[in-house]
């Protein structure tokens, strides 16, 4: 069979990053990830002999027009759309274009959007005929063959489908038992990996998964409901292989280790950090942490093994909200945890949530402040009450959430107020954090130092008119 796989174009305008639960804009990160879900579901499917095109109309700068030209050339039997919750209305418009010209065309919806919504995605899109909850890896092959045989798929776990007039959302799948080292490499030989650089050198870059899953409990995260509850490393041995792989074929030098947490098992991160070191692997690479699984000397072997910055889920700075979101961290621990980033001489990238429970201007404040002194970067984010969340029970039980326009799911708006603040005021107090860190003398001069061509310093541009003085 034929199949088209498809990361929709832009969005109103909006370059969309859709990789598992990272729902953002481009100008968010001031770069475009590279779509690994998508290149996995890719090599799946084609060692199951299956003709498989992949585009990622993002990188590839192709609007709805000339995506519809292509699938109305390529002519597949099936269409495989990754979508996003701020984007979805984008992304079904896609699968509704391509329909209308093949109307034969079978649609399949991966990405967040199912998984948190459930039979929504089929209820508000008639173009959709089948969706995949969770990780869809573990289910596009079985769902392929029951429609190459025109099989039942009543019986394979994180399927949404038709029955007549009535949707049918399958059991949900057991991630926890599906073992990543079962994968086959993604398939980046189907993008262009030249289209996925950093900001700031123009190095191409690209996604590395590490592991899967979350067994954290907090109350504003969509992790465990994409992932699952238990975290699923891959093996050291296959991880070395890939990043070889990526130096060698794909001429790949710069990483994001992708996963919840590397540091989740310090003694697994070593691992992988010793084999980099002892094969001579020369790559520079980022990930992400918890604050209170870091040691010094986990942290050591993560500098000789090329880490350069090191994302920390740090939210807030003030104790009572870190309880509410159900964190499991103190303050202490985040103080510590930067200290030893700062010895290790690894930079810092603080992640912040406003809107919290038990959040207040003076609290949000005290967050700022502890950004300014302590982090190297930051992101800023607005509390997003998602279905299926202990915090989007939370607010929905409470009358807080004052807009339910899937557009502004993106934690850069605001939809929802707390005890103490109002929607409008939690995302001016997000604004005026990105304008207070980022248009300091100390990192103007910080961030343009290390622009290494003309096209990085645009994108550096494009980044800052994203948080100018008076947006918002």
């Amino acid at each position: 069979m034929r199949m088209l796989i498809v990361n929709p174009p832009a969005y109103k305008n909006l370059d969309f990053i859709r990789e598992g639960r990272c729902m953002q804009t481009k100008s968010s990160w001031a770069a475009l990830w590279m779509p690994l879900s998508l290149c996995y579901v890719a090599a799946i499917l084609r060692n199951d002999n299956h003709v498989v095109k992949l585009v990622d109309c993002i990188a590839e700068k192709t609007d709805l027009k000339n995506l519809t030209g292509l699938a109305a050339g390529f002519k597949p039997d099936i269409v495989i759309l990754n979508t996003a919750i701020p984007s979805i209305r984008g992304d079904m418009l896609a699968g509704a274009e391509i329909k209308r010209v093949l109307p034969a065309t079978i649609i399949v919806v991966i990405g967040v959007f199912p998984s948190i919504y459930d039979k929504i995605i089929l209820e508000e899109f008639p173009s959709a005929d089948f969706a995949i909850t969770d990780e869809p890896e573990w289910v596009i092959g079985k769902l392929i063959n029951s429609i190459e045989a025109s099989s039942p798929v009543s019986e394979i776990k994180g399927v949404i489908y038709r029955d007549g007039s009535n949707i049918v959302v399958n059991e949900r799948q057991n991630l926890s038992g599906n073992n990543p080292d079962d994968l086959p490499f993604p398939a980046r030989d189907l993008i262009n990996n030249d289209a996925y650089r950093l900001p700031t050198n123009g190095e191409k870059f690209t996604l590395l998964s590490v592991g899967r899953g979350c067994p954290e409990k907090c109350i504003y995260c969509i992790a465990n409901l994409y992932y699952g509850h238990r975290f699923r490393k891959r093996s050291v041995d296959k991880v070395i292989e890939e990043i070889e792989e990526c130096v060698t074929r794909h001429k790949i030098r710069s990483f994001l280790f992708w996963g919840e947490s590397f540091t989740a098992d310090p003694a697994y991160g070593e691992k992988i950090c010793d084999e980099i070191i002892r094969r001579k692997i020369n790559i520079s690479w980022s990930t992400t942490s918890r604050v209170d699984t870091l040691n010094p000397v986990l942290l050591g072997k993560m500098k000789n093994a090329g880490c350069i910055l090191l994302g920390l889920g740090i939210e807030s700075y003030d104790q009572g909200v870190l309880d509410n979101a159900g964190k499991r961290i103190t303050t202490g621990q985040i103080d510590a945890a930067v200290s030893m980033l700062k010895k290790a001489g690894i930079n810092s990238m603080g992640h912040f949530v406003f809107g919290l429970p038990g959040d207040t201007r003076e609290t949000s404040e005290k967050t700022i402040k502890f950004a300014l002194r302590n982090v190297d970067f930051a992101q800023f984010y607005c509390a997003i009450p998602y279905p299926k969340t202990k915090l989007g029970q939370m607010a929905s039980e409470s009358g807080w959430i004052v807009d339910h326009d899937f557009d502004d799911l993106d934690f850069t708006s605001s939809v929802m107020g707390n005890e103490s603040m109002t929607a409008v005021e939690i995302k001016n107090i997000r604004d005026r954090a990105y304008r207070r860190f980022y248009f300091r003398p100390k990192m103007i001069i910080q961030t343009f130092r290390e622009v290494k061509s003309v096209k990085s310093f645009f994108s550096i541009l494009k980044f800052a008119r994203w948080i100018r003085p008076g947006k918002g």
